[in-house]
Order: structure tokens, then sequence, then C-alpha cells
């Protein structure tokens, strides 16, 4: 039987991956795309930089999230070609 869902993953990221670097955050919402579509469901999934702090030494530092469009976790757009498949078209 095909899975509907991807697999929840509560907690941190067993990779330890920071999701407040820019680097990590798009590899995160890589995942997030990633794992939707692979059970059929279209995902918009962005990163928005959310605040910078200063460094004693005058670097400054980025903070990065992760930002969806999933309504209570939930996606709300099939896939293409999933949907083709699961909904034949009348002719």
């Amino acid at each position: 039987m095909r899975q509907r869902y991807p697999r929840f993953h509560p907690g941190p990221s067993a990779g330890r991956l920071d999701s407040f670097s820019e680097r990590g955050a798009h590899e995160l919402a890589r995942r997030i795309r990633t794992a939707w579509a692979n059970v059929g469901w279209d995902v918009e999934v962005r990163v928005e930089r959310i605040a910078s702090e200063e460094a004693d030494d005058g670097r400054s530092m980025a903070h990065f999230t992760v930002r969806s469009d999933l309504l209570n976790g939930l996606p709300q757009r099939r896939l293409e070609k999933a949907a083709a498949r699961e909904w034949p078209r009348a002719a």
C-alpha cells in the first residue's frame, strides 16, 4: 500500500542540520519539498531571512527560516502526474 503522507520525524534532525543558516534552511526546504513530492503532493517551500546580529568583531550573522504553504501540516495541491493517476478526467 502506498504511503499517503511522509513519515513524521519529531524533534531535531538526526543529521544535526543547522536550519538557521542559509545553507541549512535551503537543505531543510529541499527535504520537505521532496518528502511531499514522493507521496504525490506539491508543496511550496521558501527560505526567508528573519534576523541579523552583529558579532563582537564586526561580522554580521544572519538567521533564516523555512516557510511553506502547508495548512495544519497538510498540503493543498496534488502533483499533476499524481492527480491524473488518481482522478482520470472525463472525456
